[in-house]
């Protein structure tokens, strides 16, 4: 069992990532709907992003890290430093204490920065360029969770961190990997081969890696800098400009968002309407800078969640013994789009209603928790099956 896990890390973290979503959205449908609680703000971005997000990119990136270096998998040592990440931030996240969730979050980051430097430092062939982003995603988390770690600790010293780590950990972390991951399994996952193929022509290469990079990914990652560099000292406007012109680049050079899949499948289709939401809400930031927290979860929800979700799902199916096929089926593909585009498009319009403010946070949760629940009938099972097969 163990040496399973420390093959495919994915059939631990991704249970627990599932968990994080439903309790997170349980909670304001607790409070909204039958007056439960208190207002649950911070347990539910902290469910959200220290939790599902954390948890899946951890799971995902640990997995994907050996395979795509040809290096050892996770050792039982790593292992079980990533069991007492997952412990610790799961239980302090649940007896309120910030301080020590945090810092269970930059540990958890700590742990990663060392694994996947070392398997880059002893790889056999050279990760996909578009990996730089995922590089700069881990630096974003690992400030992200340290700023905010030391604001917690000493706000009257370290208070300005918090905004920024915020940021970081909030917006930049994320949306780096979907831009370094994505640049890669997207199109694969959509069906324009030719663009992974031309990838692969590239950095398999024997040269050093950071010499296959294209010069645009450089390019488009100074750019990418920048919009948070421009944010997070108030040119919000500046700063949504730059990031929606990289997003647009991607959407249209590695993503192909005007072209038809050329697969059919609706897992397919769902992830291409996750990027569509990205698109579509990065620009909207531009002439909405003044409700920017409101139009941030069409990607929260909309990209974030319903992305992680069909990368999770096709992880999970690619390591079993049922095969691709199961992803032309519209079920529950086509109910999980409906239910997560529903619930960010809810979320991000609440601020119209502010008669029903409330109402409307509950009623999104409750279509994110059903969105989570049927991922979790259609695949959490077959993580376990898995277990057995192999």
């Amino acid at each position: 069992m163990i040496a399973l896990i420390c093959k495919d890390p994915f059939r631990l973290f991704f249970p627990v990532a599932i968990a994080s979503l439903l309790y997170g959205s349980g909670l304001w449908i607790a409070y909204s709907i039958f007056k439960i609680g208190n207002l649950p703000y911070v347990e539910h971005i902290n469910l959200f992003l220290g939790g599902f997000l954390y948890y899946s990119i951890l799971g995902f990136l640990l997995t994907a890290i050996p395979q795509f270096t040809s290096t050892k998998f996770l050792s039982k040592w790593e292992l079980f430093k990533f069991c007492l990440v997952i412990f610790g931030s799961s239980v302090f996240q649940f007896i309120e204490n910030d301080f020590f969730f945090w810092l269970s979050i930059f540990l958890g980051w700590t742990f990663l920065l060392i694994f996947g430097i070392r398997r880059f430092l002893s790889r056999k062939q050279n990760p996909p360029y578009t990996f730089v982003f995922v590089g700069t995603g881990v630096l974003f988390g690992l400030f992200g969770s340290l700023f905010i770690l030391l604001s917690d600790y000493q706000f009257r010293l370290f208070g300005f961190l918090e905004n920024w780590g915020k940021l970081f950990f909030y917006d930049a972390m994320v949306t780096s990997f979907i831009l370094g991951i994505g640049g890669r399994l997207i199109p694969g996952i959509l069906g324009f081969v030719e663009i992974v193929k031309k990838q692969r022509g590239v950095y398999e290469s024997p040269d050093p890696f950071f010499r296959v990079v294209p010069i645009d990914i450089f390019f488009s990652l100074f750019f990418f800098l920048m919009s948070f560099f421009l944010e997070g000292n108030n040119f919000d406007r500046l700063g949504f400009i730059f990031r929606a012109l990289v997003v647009t680049y991607f959407s249209f050079k590695y993503w192909r968002l005007h072209e038809a899949i050329k697969t059919g499948k609706w897992h397919g289709r769902v992830l291409k309407l996750s990027c569509y939401l990205l698109l579509v809400a990065s620009w909207l930031l531009c002439f909405e800078s003044e409700n920017s927290i409101h139009i941030k979860h069409l990607i929260y929800i909309g990209t974030y969640c319903l992305m992680t979700l069909m990368i999770a799902s096709r992880v999970v199916i690619a390591h079993g013994n049922e095969g691709l096929d199961i992803e032309y089926s519209r079920m529950p593909y086509l109910i999980i789009g409906f239910l997560l585009t529903s619930a960010s498009i809810m979320r991000a319009t609440a601020y119209l209603f502010l008669d029903s403010y409330e109402g409307h946070l509950g009623h999104a949760a409750i279509f994110l928790f059903s969105g989570a629940l049927f991922w979790t009938i259609g695949f959490f099972k077959k993580i376990f099956d898995l277990h057995l097969e192999e």
